[in-house]
């Protein structure tokens, strides 16, 4: 009787994951790995230059950490629950019903992990990877930021 007291959290905490894995599962691995490699990388920054490993700065990293996974848990719940609010109003968007907030987001938070882990190994060893990776993940980045949005002015995406 004990044991199955203790499966029920589980059976509920993975029975969310198969229903999420349908839709969101390869974005809920990538952004997993991308969080973790980022906490790896870190330490490792950290062991490779001498850098002292606070508990202060890693809880700090946690709260991000866990402010990011629902960041992304949110973009679920925007593709979720906007088309069905939007229908109770009798308000249709310009484009098809599938919204991609969770995608969006998703992919901005596995950007953003993906910038700390190139900070993060070029701290360790300046020869680990090129320089360029993370501009070119910086300038990707900063697009999702601007939304694709174009300047009248001169024709082009920069702002």
């Amino acid at each position: 009787m004990h044991i199955n007291k203790m499966l029920m959290p589980a059976s509920a905490f993975f029975g969310l994951l198969a229903t999420l894995a349908g839709q969101y599962g390869i974005l809920i691995i990538l952004v997993a790995f991308a969080v973790v490699m980022d906490v790896i990388t870190g330490l490792l920054r950290c062991l490779a230059t001498g850098e002292a490993i606070s508990s202060k700065k890693g809880t700090q990293g946690f709260w991000k950490k866990i402010s990011l996974l629902f960041g992304v848990a949110f973009g679920f719940f925007l593709d979720a629950s906007a088309p069905i609010l939007l229908e109770m109003v009798h308000f249709s968007l310009p484009w098809e019903k599938t919204l991609l907030f969770g995608s969006i987001i998703s992919c901005y938070a596995i950007l953003n992990e993906s910038i700390s882990i190139c900070e993060n190994l070029l701290k360790a060893n300046k020869k680990t990877l090129p320089k360029w990776l993370k501009k070119i993940l910086q300038g990707a980045k900063e697009e999702i930021e601007k939304g694709g949005e174009k300047d009248n002015d001169k024709g082009t995406d920069n702002k």
